[in-house]
């Protein structure tokens, strides 16, 4: 159950900047330098306030909450465990700052926290039919803005139910989907709450397929299986975030266990997509974090969060089993991104994407060539591109400018942008005060479609231009 937690808590995840535009790259105070420890971002607010954990030597969890101004404050639930995989495990933060998550104590049974904005006092919750050790207890994923919470619980017989705390407290228990299986290890689990109430999560079959499934309020489960899903043992489809307006993003695991992103449209319309870049090679290392069943595929894309306006921020895999994040935005586009720094590591590595805000902003946690976890927020630019001549002839100069804002402020000066003519690389421009330019007389007769693409750095997210249709006449 562990396993389970911390992996959907990593989201399969396993610099330097100018004044104007501050490293969003992060640690928590204490925050262990040794092999697989560091920082881990989990969850972002509409404000910028940010959750998470950071690990010490040990294998020991602690909570932090990094407000938006960078201020870091841990905190340790009293009863948190200090032994090997125990402590602290903020899940989620809503609109009020209010932190949901479990922490593990002493006999490895795990436990309900609620923390408010003001830190105190924190209040711990179990479901009584949950099972307080062996790994196992009450597990909270998401909570709302009016303070409701979801999550899971594993009863003595090992099975799994989703539950949904109010903010009074009242519990409701077990939300079992109906066709869960009722063998060790299966069952059902709610991971994220929207404001109305709605829940999305996965069951297990007795066959152990895995499918996605929204709750609605007055309770109506409906499962959710996208085209192409695999009905194999660990194959089938997760829906792992919900937003306000009920739209769903998750992935689902082929016959071959390749994972591939998704969105549900609040009336039931499936759209699946790829990452640029996702590979579908195996990745056997990853096995060791997908152990004991585990839902997760080890190869392609997967959609980890999705905001009020229909972004979905999520991860990938590219050939060489490195993990990249993405942002998907509601019209389909998809920008990837790689923190500076991050690298394969000694078994896994790369940037995990996790939470996005309603403002854009992303939130996750990158492993560096010593695999200690940095957290990170990545803020959204826009780059727009004019051209100096348009309709040019050929052979004369054209030059293009390209500027790129964001509201953290500019780029790093330094930084470049490529500017494409379709596929073709035209060439590069180096950013002063957010712009870049370039200047070429060899474009061909025609129309030809140029944009600009700006990479990201460790506190900007990358974007690319409208196509500007320059006309060159013969």
């Amino acid at each position: 159950m562990l396993e389970r937690a911390a992996v959907m808590l990593l989201a399969i995840l396993v610099a330097m900047a100018a004044p104007s535009a501050p490293a969003q790259t992060f640690e928590a105070p204490g925050a262990g330098t040794g092999v697989y420890q560091g920082t881990v971002a989990v969850s972002i607010n509409t404000a910028g306030t940010v959750t998470g954990f950071y690990l010490v030597a040990g294998t020991v969890y602690h909570g932090f909450v990094r407000a938006a101004n960078g201020t870091i404050t841990d905190f340790d639930v009293t009863g948190a465990g200090t032994g090997k995989n125990q402590g602290t495990y903020p899940a989620s933060i809503n609109t009020k700052g209010t932190i949901a998550g479990m922490y593990t104590d002493a006999s490895t049974g795990y436990h309900g926290f609620v923390r408010p904005a003001s830190g105190s006092p924190i209040a711990t919750f179990d479901v009584p039919a949950a099972m307080p050790n062996f790994h196992a207890g009450t597990v909270p994923m998401s909570i709302n803005t009016s303070g409701a919470i979801t999550g899971f619980y594993r009863d003595k017989n090992f099975v799994y139910h989703g539950f949904l705390r109010a903010a009074n407290g009242t519990l409701t228990y077990p939300i079992d989907a109906p066709g869960a299986s009722t063998a060790m290890y299966q069952g059902t689990e709610c991971y994220s709450i929207n404001a109305s109430g709605v829940i999305a999560g996965l069951y297990t079959d007795s066959s152990g397929v895995h499918h996605g499934f929204v709750r609605a309020a007055n309770g109506t489960i409906t499962p959710i299986n996208p085209t192409g899903a695999g009905t194999g043992a660990k194959q089938g489809s997760v829906a792992l975030s919900i937003n306000t307006a009920g739209a769903v993003t998750g992935f689902y695991s082929d016959s071959s266990s390749v994972g591939h992103g998704y969105v549900r449209s609040a009336s039931g319309t499936i759209t699946s997509f790829e990452a640029p870049g996702a590979s579908a090679d195996a990745w056997p290392s990853l096995l060791t974090l997908a152990a004991k069943g585990a839902p997760f595929p080890t190869q392609g894309t997967g959609g980890l969060g999705i905001n009020t306006a229909g972004d979905i921020t999520g991860a990938y895999f590219d050939a060489s089993g490195l993990t990249h994040g993405f942002v998907r935005s509601s019209k389909g586009v998809i920008t990837d991104f790689s923190i500076p720094g991050a690298s394969a590591g000694a078994l896994i590595g790369g940037t995990g994407s996790i939470g996005i805000n309603t403002a854009g902003k992303v939130t996750g946690a990158y492993l560096d060539s010593s695999s200690i976890a940095h957290g990170f927020i990545l803020t959204p630019t826009t780059t727009t591109l004019t051209s100096s001549l348009n309709p040019s002839n050929a052979g004369q100069s054209v030059m293009f400018t390209a500027k790129v804002t964001s509201s953290a402020g500019d780029p790093t000066n330094g930084e470049t942008v490529t500017f494409m003519d379709g596929t073709t690389v035209l060439g590069t421009g180096t950013l002063s005060a957010g712009e870049a330019t370039l200047t070429t007389s060899t474009l061909p007769v025609g129309t030809d479609e140029i944009t600009a693409v700006y990479a990201n750095d460790s506190s900007l997210l990358g974007s690319t231009s409208k196509a500007l249709k320059q006309v060159v006449k013969k």
